[in-house]
C-alpha cells in the first residue's frame, strides 16, 4: 500500500503542476512556446504511467495476480513510450537535426517497438516478469535489460544537452539547457535504483522531480519570455494603430478648418450608398451650405481674411449643428449629414441658423463695412423607397441653396 500511496501523491503534485498544459488552458501561451506539443504528448504518457504505478501498489497488495499482470504489461509500454516521447521532446525543443539527434529519436523508437514486441512474447513466455502463485511480482532478465537500455538513453540525452550547454553563448539558453540535462540525469539515477528495487516506486520519484525542475526552470521561464514578447507586440500594434489612427486623421481632416474633408466626404457618401442599397439606412438629412462673398474678402482684404471669414464660418455652423457630421468638400462649400438629435430637431435648428444670417445681412446692409458671416442653406430629407443614392439627396439640397443663396443677394449680402 505504501507503493501505491507514494505513486498517488506524485500523479496529484504532477497534474496540478502541468494542469494548464495538460488540459490545454492557455493554448494563447504555451502554443508559442519551442517544443510544447511535443512535451504535452510526453506529459499525458507520464500521467499515465503515474495511474498504471498507482494501480500496480494496490494490485499487487490485494494479490489480483491478472488485473496484476495486465497492469505491468501497460506499466513496461508506458515506460518505453515517455522515453521515446522525452526523445522527441529534446528534438523538437533544440530545432535541430543532427546525426546524433537521429540516432536518439531513432533508437527510442525501436527501443518502444521492442518493449512491447517484448511484453507481448511476455505473456506466453515469461521473459521481463511473471506473477506466481501467492500473487508475488517476480522479475527477469529482459526487464534488467529494459531498464540498462533506458538509463543508456536518458544518459545519452543528458550528455548531448550537456554538450549544447557549454556550445551555447546566451546564459538564459545555457541555464534551460542545463535543466533539461538534469531531467535526463534526475530519471538515469532513479532508472537504475529502479532497477535494483523493483518494489520501490523511484521511477515515479523520478518523473516528479524532473518534471517540477522542468517546470520551475525551464517552462517558466520561456513563459515569461512570452508574455515578454506578447506585451512588446501589443505594445507595437497600439503604437502602429495610434499611428494609423493620425494618419486616418490627418488624411481625412481640412487642414484650414479642422472638420472633416472631401475624402472623408467621399467615403461617407460611398458607406450611405451602401446602406440604402441593403435597406439599412435609418432616417438622415443633408444641409448644403454655400458662402457669400468669399472671394471678394480676398480681393479686398487678402487670403489671410479670408480663411478667417471661413474658420468663423465653419464655426458658426459646427456649433449650431453639433451632432451632425461636417464635410468641407470645396473652397467655399460644406455639408452636414444631419442624424440624431439635429435631425429631430431639423427645423428649429435651420430656423434658427437662417435667423441668424438674415441679421448679419441687415447689418451688414445698414453699415456696408465689415465682412459679417453670409451662409446660404438648403436642406433635403432621405426618402426611403424614393432615394436610391445620396446624391440624389444631395442635388436636391444644393438646388435649395443655390434658391436662398439669390434670396440673400436680393436681401443685400455681399
Amino acid at each position: 500500500m505504501s507503493y501505491s500511496s507514494v505513486a498517488f501523491l506524485c500523479l496529484i503534485i504532477f497534474f496540478i503542476i502541468n494542469f494548464n498544459i495538460i488540459m490545454k488552458r492557455r493554448d494563447d501561451l504555451y502554443e508559442k512556446i519551442p517544443a510544447i506539443k511535443n512535451y504535452r504528448s510526453f506529459l499525458i504518457a507520464v500521467l499515465v504511467f503515474f495511474v498504471s504505478d498507482t494501480m500496480w501498489g494496490l494490485l499487487e497488495s490485494a494479490g489480483l495476480k491478472i488485473l496484476l499482470f495486465i497492469d505491468t504489461s501497460i506499466f513496461f509500454c508506458i515506460m518505453a513510450l515517455t522515453v521515446f516521447l522525452w526523445s522527441r521532446c529534446i528534438l523538437a525543443y533544440l530545432n535541430e537535426v543532427t546525426k546524433m539527434m537521429k540516432f536518439v529519436n531513432f533508437t527510442g523508437w525501436l527501443f518502444f517497438l521492442l518493449q512491447c514486441t517484448a511484453v507481448i512474447i511476455n505473456i506466453f513466455v515469461p521473459i521481463m516478469f511473471f506473477v506466481d502463485e501467492n500473487g508475488d511480482y517476480q522479475t527477469c532478465p529482459v526487464r534488467y535489460i529494459s531498464m540498462l537500455v533506458q538509463v543508456a538513453m536518458y544518459l545519452l540525452n543528458t550528455t548531448y544537452m550537456f554538450y549544447t550547454t557549454l556550445k551555447s553563448k546566451r546564459k538564459k539558453l545555457k541555464m534551460n539547457h542545463l535543466i533539461i540535462g538534469l531531467f535526463g540525469l534526475v530519471m538515469t539515477i532513479f532508472i537504475f535504483v529502479q532497477s535494483l528495487y523493483p518494489l520501490l516506486p523511484l521511477y515515479s520519484i523520478g518523473y516528479i522531480i524532473g518534471t517540477c525542475l522542468l517546470y520551475t526552470f525551464v517552462l517558466e521561464d520561456l513563459r515569461k519570455d512570452q508574455i515578454i514578447k506578447i506585451k512588446e507586440l501589443l505594445s507595437l500594434e497600439t503604437k502602429q494603430r495610434m499611428e494609423l489612427s493620425e494618419a486616418r486623421h490627418i488624411a481625412y481632416t481640412d487642414s484650414l478648418t479642422s472638420v472633416r474633408n472631401k475624402h472623408a466626404y467621399v467615403e461617407a457618401e460611398s458607406n450611405i450608398d451602401k446602406k440604402i442599397a441593403n435597406n439599412e439606412q435609418k432616417e438622415f438629412g443633408i444641409i448644403v451650405f454655400d458662402l457669400n462673398g468669399l472671394k471678394y474678402i480676398n480681393d479686398h482684404f487678402g487670403h489671410d481674411a479670408g480663411d478667417k471669414y471661413l474658420i468663423d464660418a465653419c464655426t458658426m455652423i459646427c456649433n449650431k449643428f453639433k451632432h451632425s457630421a461636417v464635410f468641407r468638400i470645396g473652397g467655399d462649400e460644406f455639408v452636414a449629414i444631419v442624424e440624431g438629435l439635429d435631425h429631430n430637431n431639423i427645423d428649429e435648428l435651420l430656423a434658427a441658423f437662417d435667423h441668424d444670417i438674415d441679421q448679419n445681412v441687415i447689418e451688414y446692409k445698414d453699415t456696408e463695412s465689415g465682412t459679417p458671416i453670409i451662409i446660404a442653406t438648403g436642406y433635403s430629407e432621405y426618402r426611403k423607397g424614393e432615394d436610391n443614392t445620396f446624391n440624389k439627396i444631395f442635388v436636391r439640397a444644393d438646388k435649395k441653396m443655390y434658391d436662398r443663396k439669390r434670396d440673400l443677394k436680393e436681401m443685400g449680402s455681399i
